[in-house]
């Protein structure tokens, strides 16, 4: 701090000493000796330094006739410098109290509110000016700025003192004071020490035991912005050589801090990913900037934009790992050090697979794209042999745990299994299968102890094998591992239901539900306490998150009082999970109890729909994705500010109430480049053949089904048993699921000009409802070309079944997208709000379907037709939907009503079995037995090969045909007909359809496998 032999500071020591041979002032005298002792201090002559000031009061005297301002920074300076000699004697307890009496005594004389530390700033005029509050300032900025400095050395020494407490709060005044000034990078390298000790420190407690409150998370997210906005203040666009070691220890202690405080709610995602984007601009094609982007952004729930950061993490560690295998030949062979390995922005061996694993998950689950998901297991598999070829005695790289390649097996198993469902060719499908029998077998080995590995196995077992023994043992294995995880009791129950032991399934879902924390909520909803499960969902997700904002929390308060509300039980991902297995069990009281108690159920279990997805509704036209959620939020760090943080009048900022920061709420510019970066290095490899631009936004489409409809929420809890009054329970659900699902506006909606990213397809069907001219006089070819142009019928002209399948109001939005030459159908944004938007859909659909087949099977028609109509409202594309309303249409004879729904069904799904199947009994009702035949063959042959339904039809018009060949009235041809080979085909199938019966179970498998 001081400047040795420097010339200049000589010669204005002399004259100064020449000056103080002078008659002063009181004033004059302590402004020269205060002065004195800076040239001292400055020119290193400490004892002379400590003499001049041992004898200058410690008071400020604002009584002063030339300057009270200038008094007071005479006396800060003093002080400090004060505090400096008695550092260097070793009191650092004296030093301490000197530096916290100087601060006192200044903070009083300038004001409570005041700011202490003030540089002076640059580009102004030449001479010295006062500012308001008594504070000097002027042109140049001096080498110390002494209440800076007595504000960081107090700090220090609290620690040095191992007083960790006033250490803190030093610090969180000293960061906060000057979180401030101006310019912002005003003592930066500082600031940036003083702002990695305070995390420093506080990661060390909170590891030691200290409870981890909001203040602490809060504190911790704010210090580190502060540490990008100090970064950002020093460096500039990074060259294509150069490496950053200050930016990447930050991101590093980012990322891990941010797990540390389980920092998991979508405020604090967006502010860690903000982080990540703002430090785009501060690296250079930094694969671990995009490793923790992947992470962060598959925890938040963008897809795509994980998918590209993935894209782009792989693209440059191939790069590295091209330049790696280069070093780890030289140090094999020719012994040279192997330091590249551990180059300061290398990526280590185990990251690189822990990502590739987390990249397959995400592809699997999230994305559903099994071929990417093996294209990228491949890549890790050929990156393990290739260091092992090169390094067997890991002498550069240590060996690969059991573990990483035990989950590389496993996540390449569950996608052979999935291809293998998906699988048209028998040969195909049985490859698969194997292979994903092997890898996952060779999972459980390696790893016993992983659930999904065990998991994956019994749903393999099940599915592909419909080996129920096998598969009961692995799902009971995966029970054990981790009894909370609802999938493998969801696996254990349908394999009882396939041997047909409802009794024992019923227990065993009645055990899982148990598990969850959702159990509270559905003994309430059966209780008939729906109301307050139903308003403490909607008041969690509509009105106490904090970005929200504060409109939707007035407008529940007033409900809230009215109930004793109990805690959230849990998140929508669990509460899904538990509401397919309700469904099952639904589905195995129907085989016990008989349909009515079915029926019976459906109230609760409507109530339970709205308690869990009635939070999905209220998203809006929300997509979830990161860009507009930053947009939206504008991600200002005094969003985050709780009023109980605030600085109070009177009152210094400390770590327990901050003062507002001026590098908070930055609109992030890093966003754009990171995305262009992204596209960039999206390119096509031996391994990837998707990335580059993304694709222009094609027209927007509005339609009632572009997103969630409140109709359709609605009608959730609506009870469709017509013979009996609906129940005060099933209107309260009604009314508060509306309100959950109208409640977008109260969360700040975006306006209805803002595009969604789309995909358009074609549309291939109209409802039966839109015009449903059925007659038995025409031939399909009539019908089809009469859709369109012939007028709409209703019941009153005595075609069709009824307004119960018909449906009121005019066309549907489907009908009119048609007209218009637009579609209704669009790929949005994948995310997980969007993603569980569509679940939500297909869950309400599924129920209502549920209820409707209770309908058929008590040969209540009307009614059924209804729910069906009302499945379809729910989800108007729903194939299962279409489909059994054509069976209802084929029920009445209306082939070609019929035939439209099963036409519309198979173009929505190729694989639906239902669908197909009846497609193929239209078709022989209308005289095409050959198609019937083929349509069958085909679906047995692929994806129907262990469907009961569709080898029973196979065999049987097998047998038609035959008939049709013989005429069996005599006991000779009677015996001609059972050698034709139609007649032993038809044998063979309704055998294997008894055999496949035998063992199905009451819900497919396929439901679990995502």
């Amino acid at each position: 701090m001081h400047i040795s032999n420097n010339p200049s500071l000589e010669s204005i020591e002399k004259n100064m000493v020449k000056h103080g041979k002078r008659s002063m002032s009181p004033d004059e005298t302590y402004q020269y000796k205060v002065i004195l002792a800076k040239i001292y201090f400055y020119n290193g002559k400490f004892d002379r330094c400590k003499e001049t000031i041992s004898l200058l009061p410690g008071e400020v005297d604002e009584s002063s006739e030339l300057s009270p301002a200038y008094m007071k920074h005479m006396f800060i300076t003093m002080m400090v410098i004060r505090g400096i000699m008695l550092e260097m004697e070793g009191n650092l307890a004296s030093a301490h109290r000197t530096y916290d009496k100087a601060l006192t005594a200044f903070r009083d004389k300038l004001g409570s509110q005041a700011d202490i530390v003030v540089p002076r700033s640059h580009g102004a005029s030449s001479a010295n000016t006062i500012t308001s509050t008594g504070t000097l300032t002027s042109s140049k900025e001096e080498l110390v700025n002494w209440p800076e400095e007595a504000l960081y050395r107090r700090a220090m020494l609290s620690l040095s003192l191992d007083d960790e407490s006033n250490g803190l709060d030093g610090l969180a005044s000293y960061l906060h004071h000057l979180d401030n000034v101006t310019p912002p990078s005003f003592r930066a390298l500082r600031r940036m020490r003083a702002n990695r000790l305070y995390m420093l420190t506080m990661r060390t407690s909170i590891k030691g035991g200290t409870l981890i409150t909001p203040e602490v998370k809060l504190d911790i997210i704010q210090s580190h912005r502060r540490q990008i906005a100090l970064l950002k203040s020093i460096y500039g666009f990074p060259r294509a050589d150069e490496t950053r070691e200050d930016v990447l220890y930050e991101i590093d202690n980012a990322y891990s801090d941010w797990t540390l405080i389980h920092a998991d709610s979508r405020t604090e995602s967006l502010c860690l990913l903000e982080i990540l984007y703002e430090t785009v601009s501060l690296t250079y094609n930094s694969p671990r900037v995009l490793r923790y982007l992947m992470h962060t952004l598959t925890k938040f729930g963008d897809y795509h934009e994980a998918r590209l950061a993935l894209n782009t993490y792989l693209v440059l560690v191939e790069r590295q790992m091209a330049a790696f295998k280069k070093m780890i030949n030289a140090a094999i062979s020719g012994g040279s050090d192997n330091s590249g390995a551990n180059a300061v922005d290398s990526e280590d061996i185990e990251d690189i697979l822990e990502s590739v694993i987390a990249g397959a998950h995400l592809y699997l689950i999230h994305l559903s794209e099994p071929h990417e998901c093996l294209s990228l297991i491949h890549f890790a598999n050929d990156l393990i042999d290739d260091i092992e070829a090169n390094d067997p005695s890991h002498a550069v790289v240590h060996e690969i745990p059991r573990d990483i390649k035990a989950r590389l097996a496993l996540w390449k198993g569950a996608v052979h299994g999935k291809l293998a469902q998906k699988s048209r060719e028998p040969k195909n499908r049985a490859d698969h299968h194997n292979a994903a029998l092997q890898l996952l077998q060779h999972a459980v080995e390696q790893s016993p102890r992983s659930y999904d590995a065990h998991y994956q196995l019994s749903l393999e077992l099940a599915i592909g094998a419909r080996n129920i023994s096998a598969a009961t043992v692995a799902a009971k294995q995966a029970v054990a591992l981790d009894p909370k995880r609802l999938e493998a009791w969801h696996v254990l129950a349908l394999l009882s239901t396939s041997r047909k032991d409802y009794a024992k399934a019923f227990q065993i879902c009645e055990t899982a539900l148990k598990q969850s924390e959702w159990w509270s909520v559905y003994t309430d909803v059966q209780g008939g306490n729906l109301q307050a499960s139903m308003m403490e969902q909607s008041r969690n997700h509509l009105g106490l998150d904090l970005q929200q904002g504060k409109s939707t929390q007035t407008s529940l308060s007033s409900s809230a009082e009215a109930v004793s509300l109990p805690s959230r039980p849990g998140n929508v991902e669990s509460g899904i999970a538990f509401f397919d297995l309700a469904l099952t069990q639904m589905a195995i009281i129907s085989r016990l109890r008989g349909h009515d108690a079915c029926l019976k159920s459906q109230p609760s279990m409507f109530a339970l729909y709205g308690c869990i997805y009635g939070p999905v509704h209220s998203y809006g036209n929300d997509l979830g994705d990161v860009s507009s959620a930053m947009d939206e939020h504008h991600l200002a760090i005094d969003a985050l500010t709780l009023s109980a943080f605030r600085t109070g009048a009177g009152e210094a900022p400390n770590r327990h109430n901050p003062a507002p920061s001026q590098t908070s709420g930055r609109k992030s510019l890093a966003r754009s480049l990171a995305r262009s970066m992204f596209s960039r290095h999206s390119l096509h490899t031996r391994y990837f053949s998707h990335g580059g631009e993304r694709p222009p936004l094609p027209p927007l489409v509005v339609s009632s089904s572009d997103r969630p409809s409140a109709t359709a929420t609605k009608s959730a809890g609506t009870h469709v048993d017509h013979d009996t009054a609906a129940s005060s329970d099933g209107d309260a659900s009604s009314n508060l699921v509306e309100e959950a699902a109208n409640s977008d506006s109260a969360l700040g909606r975006r306006d209805s000009e803002h595009l969604q990213r789309q995909r358009s397809m074609p549309h291939l069907r109209r409802s039966s409802r839109d015009s449903s001219i059925g007659s038995h006089d025409l031939t399909p070819e009539t019908y089809f070309n009469a859709l369109g142009r012939s007028p709409r019928r209703t019941s009153s002209d005595g075609l069709g079944i009824g307004s119960s399948l018909k449906g009121g109001g005019g066309s549907s939005s489907t009908a009119l997208a048609m007209k218009n030459g637009t579609s209704v159908y669009y790929t949005q944004v994948q995310t997980r709000i969007s993603k569980q938007r569509v679940l939500a859909q297909r869950a309400l659909c599924s129920l209502w379907l549920a209820t409707a087949e209770s309908y058929i099977m008590l040969e209540r028609i009307g009614e059924a037709g209804n729910t069906v109509s009302e499945a379809l409202l729910a989800w108007p594309e729903s194939p299962e939907a279409l489909t059994m309303r054509g069976q209802l249409e084929l029920a009445h004879k209306e082939y070609l009503p019929a035939l439209n729904e099963f036409h519309a069904a198979v173009s929505l799904e190729s694989s639906n079995i239902r669908a197909s199947v009846g497609l193929a009994r239209v078709e022989y009702l209308l005289g095409r037995w050959d198609v019937a035949l083929g349509l069958l063959k085909n679906v047995t042959r692929a994806h129907g090969w262990s469907d009961p339904e569709a080898w029973y039809w196979l065999g049987r018009l097998e047998r038609e045909v035959a008939l049709e060949q013989v005429d069996a009235d005599s006991e000779a041809a009677r015996e001609k007909l059972a050698q034709l080979p139609a007649m032993k085909n038809a044998l063979e199938y309704m055998t294997y359809a008894l055999d496949l019966e035998s063992s199905q179970p009451v819900r497919p498998f396929s439901i679990l496998r995502p």
